[in-house]
């Protein structure tokens, strides 16, 4: 039943579509110009009307006049078709809530007619094609049940193979599509590939091609012989990159190529980013610190970029630069917990090199080692305020207890309590901090 009426409800509106158009053609036959300007005066009147009613949500006023629009001249405003589709996506979305839907229930009631607005969208406005492509997509994937290859093919219309410059989102929706279907497996790959270019950290992309790819080390083989197929091809060196770093684990594989892709292109952070957390994996901390040292300058204002970088230079011993680089860090984002994290660390392995390879062994251990770590936990406090971070805090700064200055170790070496002792000698000039033992 409800279908029949849809039916009837499609066409007493294309019956009125033509009324209009017959009345505007007779006009133009009797009238000549005049008609002409009685049709503009009526599109303006109902636009005027339309707008009105639009803006005060009362749809079934606004349908009428946007219809009688479409009727004498659908291309005349190019905001109209937008606010119908908005009109009719309401009325479908509020349909299946109320679970009015067509007799073989794939879709709620104003579906195909919503359809139809986005199609005569494209006819009215070919120079909006790709747009109102994307909206056709996304409007088959909300209201309609089985129809999958239709929204692709709506998509696909829209992106045109232009996965570089295409909206994450909707690239998103169109890897999630074929990932359903078995037959469009090696698409899937190829746009998830195409967003994690975009965005490496893309969690959608991440998990649909975990999901995926059954065989990673196939896969990989795969993008290898295509790269080498196409040399050139800087898409299919990052496609076999990322591979090797996200499919397979081999950071060694992916460092090679993702330096190949900074060598070609050196204003692509993302490129170094990779390329930087690949050397991390390795234990190449040199160029690993080079590599996000070069993120930095991309992208000063990031404050992860600092972090990245102050962790990578403080596990290759520069414990001064990974206080420094932690601190650009803490001047973006004053409230953040990690790059204090880093800072204690420093200290912390400060200490150990100083014992260890200066002093020779913990037995040799003075007061002034005992105070750096005190100035770790005082840090460990300030990251203990951010709740990302604040368990690893308190748990490593609890571990300290027992390497901080006693009350006896202060009294033998005349450290009053309460009172502010600068570090700035022996091994640790670089330190310049005071802390209140």
């Amino acid at each position: 039943m409800h279908r029949l009426m849809n039916k009837l409800s499609v066409l007493a509106m294309l019956l009125g579509l033509v009324a209009v158009s017959f009345t505007a053609m007779a006009q133009d036959e009797d009238g000549g110009p005049d008609s002409n300007e009685d049709n503009e005066r009526l599109l303006r009147r109902n636009w005027s009307l339309f707008l009105e009613y639009y803006k005060t949500n009362d749809f079934k006023a606004a349908k009428k006049s946007g219809w009688a629009i479409i009727g004498i001249n659908p291309a005349r405003f190019k905001t109209l078709h937008p606010k119908m589709i908005n009109i009719y996506d309401s009325l479908a979305t509020r349909a299946a809530a109320e679970g009015q839907r067509t007799e073989d229930g794939n879709a709620p009631l104003f579906a195909d007619t919503l359809l139809w607005l986005v199609d005569n969208a494209i006819e009215a406005f070919p120079d909006r094609q790709d747009k109102y492509n994307l909206t056709k997509g996304y409007q088959i994937e909300r209201h309609f049940e089985d129809r999958d290859t239709d929204a692709i093919a709506a998509y696909e219309a829209a992106i045109k193979g232009d996965y570089a410059n295409a909206d994450l989102y909707y690239l998103e929706r169109l890897c999630i599509l074929y990932s359903n279907d078995p037959e469009t497996k090696t698409k899937a790959i190829e746009v998830g590939q195409a967003i994690l270019l975009i965005d490496p950290n893309n969690s959608i992309a991440q998990q649909l091609m975990k999901t995926i790819v059954s065989d990673p080390e196939e896969y990989v083989s795969i993008l290898r012989d295509s790269y080498y197929a196409d040399p050139t091809n800087k898409q299919k060196l990052y496609e076999l990159a990322n591979g090797f770093y996200e499919m397979v684990q081999n950071y060694d594989s992916a460092a090679v190529y993702f330096e190949k892709l900074t060598t070609e292109n050196p204003d692509v952070k993302n490129y170094w980013q990779r390329y930087a957390a690949a050397l991390l994996y390795t234990g190449d901390y040199k160029k690993a610190a080079d590599a996000y040292t070069k993120v930095t300058e991309l992208e000063p204002e990031s404050k992860e970029a600092w972090l990245n970088l102050a962790r990578s230079v403080l596990q290759g011993g520069r414990f001064s630069d990974a206080r420094q680089a932690a601190e650009k860090a803490l001047s973006i984002d004053s409230e953040w917990g990690a790059p204090h994290l880093v800072i204690a660390q420093a200290y912390e392995a400060a200490v150990q090199s100083c014992v260890e390879r200066t002093r020779g062994g913990w037995d040799k251990m003075k007061v002034l080692d005992k105070l750096v770590y005190l100035l770790a936990q005082s840090e460990y406090t300030r990251a203990a305020r951010d709740p990302d971070v604040e368990e690893q805090a308190v748990q490593r700064r609890k571990a300290l207890n027992t390497l901080v200055p006693t009350a006896e170790d202060l009294f033998v070496n005349k450290i009053p309590r309460g009172t502010p002792y600068m570090i700035n000698k022996d091994c640790y000039g670089w330190i310049s901090r005071s802390v209140t033992p």
